[in-house]
């Protein structure tokens, strides 16, 4: 039987691309597992390295022998499931090729370096020099969100007609942060809030002003704008941050592990990322509830933000996304960090505002680069999309 039959025979492109995420991440925490057994970086690299760009160059190495190792997983889920099921996709194999090799080789030298320079602070400051340098470098990472992404999906900052939502702003009495728009040919791109608290930046894609009316568009850039007024992103920023160096700590002190060399990052990498397989079961939840929070918060804060506008919204981008508008309780309870449509619509039937960690989930996926791991691109809203890797999708 074709191997592929179990994602090409599925019932929905959703359930196609969750099947391939489960694969493909399941595949990915096995490999990482047998690898930090078997101490197969100790065998590969063993007293090699001394120097930040020996070091990196060694890394970029494993990083790439891995990504080519998840290439199989990355077609499937950049263009052979979306031409299948009839969604947006490249114009041709080629196209899709460029755009991937174009991304992952920033990938490579991001995640490169990032390990090369918690070396070397290893190296000086033991534990907690490679701890500090960790905790720079997700800062640096928040920071530089909006422009990695331009540079790892190839989109373009662009200058569309913000006077079709002016009008809906002012009525609704917002004063947004700094817009940046994006050309993002992947339909899926959501955009999100960019740079740390006090400094924050909205993204979002251009082609929101193509295929949302401009209500909708008041509306959603007005609810990330109460995401930010009302302390839920900086509390998903810290989770996320606070996530990541915890589940760093508890790999470096695995067997083998540390950070001291390029076999002991690596080593430390490979624990790194089977602990955050626990990232993609348990953070969800809270990011859900951010989710059903934020809604209620626009619903009862932001004048015209009614419940039928923002469904109409919801539903706006669901159709963007894997056009799924209900799920089993099960499955999203365990795949998904963002509510489906209806979930949301019967939330804001009784909605109740509250503070919650926004987009705490993938927010850690995204940081999860900086411990060099592949599963950061390989879940599956983001795999084979690298529009999506910085920025995965948003809940609006």
């Amino acid at each position: 039987m074709n191997p592929l039959h179990v994602f090409l025979e599925a019932p929905t492109y959703a359930r196609a691309r969750l099947r391939l995420g489960i694969t493909g991440v399941g595949t990915f925490v096995v490999l990482s597992l047998v690898a930090a057994v078997l101490k197969v970086p100790l065998q590969v690299f063993e007293h090699k390295g001394g120097a930040l760009f020996t070091d990196a160059s060694l890394l970029a190495v494993w990083i790439s022998a891995v990504a080519l190792l998840a290439l199989p997983f990355e077609l499937l889920g950049g263009y052979i499931l979306p031409k299948k099921f009839g969604r947006q996709h490249p114009d041709g194999l080629g196209e899709w090729f460029l755009g991937w090799l174009r991304g992952v080789l920033i990938m490579i030298l991001t995640m490169s370096f990032s390990g090369a320079a918690m070396v070397v602070a290893g190296r000086y400051g033991g534990h907690p020099g490679a701890f500090v340098m960790l905790a720079l470098i997700l800062v640096a990472l928040i920071w530089l969100q909006t422009w990695l992404a331009k540079l790892i999906g190839g989109m373009k900052r662009v200058r569309p007609p913000f006077d079709l939502i002016e009008d809906d702003l002012r009525t609704m009495g917002v004063v947004a942060p700094p817009i940046v728009v994006l050309d993002a040919s992947d339909e899926g791109f959501t955009g999100g809030i960019s740079g740390p608290p006090t400094a924050d930046t909205l993204v979002i894609p251009a082609l929101w002003f193509e295929r949302l009316d401009a209500t909708s568009i008041a509306v959603l850039v007005a609810r990330r704008t109460a995401i930010i007024d009302r302390g839920l992103r900086a509390l998903g920023q810290v989770g996320a941050i606070g996530w990541t160096l915890i589940v760093f700590a508890l790999a470096t002190q695995m067997p083998s592990a540390g950070v001291y060399s390029v076999e002991e990052i690596l080593m430390t990498s490979l624990w790194f990322t089977v602990y955050s397989f626990l990232g993609l079961v348990i953070l969800p939840t809270p990011s859900r509830a951010a989710t059903v929070a934020a809604d209620a918060i626009a619903a009862a804060e932001i004048p015209g933000a009614t419940a039928e506008v923002l469904s109409s919204a919801v539903e706006a981008l669901d159709r963007l996304q894997d056009d799924e508008p209900s799920r089993e309780p099960r499955v999203e309870t365990i795949f998904h960090p963002i509510p489906s449509v209806e979930r949301r619509q019967q939330a804001l039937l009784h909605p109740a505002p509250e503070v919650a960690p926004w987009h705490i989930a993938r927010t850690a996926i995204y940081l999860s680069v900086a411990g060099m791991n592949p599963l950061s691109r390989l879940v599956h809203c983001n795999v084979g999309r690298p529009e999506l890797w910085v920025f995965l999708p948003a809940d609006g």
